[in-house]
């Protein structure tokens, strides 16, 4: 399966590259204005739905899967970024407790494990929806489709992990 995966994504990658730079700051302007999770939210699909409406060929297959792995890429640079301020929250939290409770001072690590774990869980999941299509050309916008929605909402969920407590 993910020999099939690399021979698609070489070719796509050129073309997501033009859609994240193209819709890229659509996505941006709604991440960055929305003020809660569920604003936050609002905007998955967002990109994709508009880059599919406006490329030529973005309703083939090709398409669907291009701009909704060029979304996807987006989302994951958000991600990268609320994770790292995650991060820094969770090293000053424990710099803070560790004084008086050192053995509570346990969030980078905790954050650190569940990150990896999440990325493994992802991916599996991913797969899953990618196999569940079997030799049918649905799999790669199922796995693009898979990627875009895990990779917001656990970029929504890092931000209102630390907004919690901020």
């Amino acid at each position: 399966m993910k020999a099939a995966l690399l021979v698609l994504l070489p070719a796509a990658a050129l073309a997501t590259e033009h859609e994240a730079a193209a819709y890229g700051p659509v996505l941006s302007a709604c991440y960055e204005a929305a003020g809660d999770a569920r604003a936050r939210q609002a905007c998955m699909g967002e990109m994709a739905t508009l880059c599919m409406e406006t490329e030529d060929g973005g309703q083939t297959t090709l398409g669907m899967t291009s701009c909704l792995s060029a979304e996807a890429g987006v989302w994951d640079g958000f991600l990268n970024a609320e994770y790292q301020a995650t991060r820094a929250w969770a090293e000053a939290a424990d710099t803070d407790e560790a004084v008086y409770f050192p053995e509570f001072a346990v969030r980078v690590e905790k954050l650190t494990g569940a990150q990896r774990a999440w990325i493994a869980f992802r991916d599996a999941e991913c797969a899953l929806d990618y196999a569940e299509w079997g030799s049918g050309s649905m799999r790669n916008i199922a796995y693009a489709d898979c990627l875009l929605q895990m990779t917001a909402e656990r970029t929504i969920e890092m931000r209102r992990m630390r907004e919690t407590f901020e």
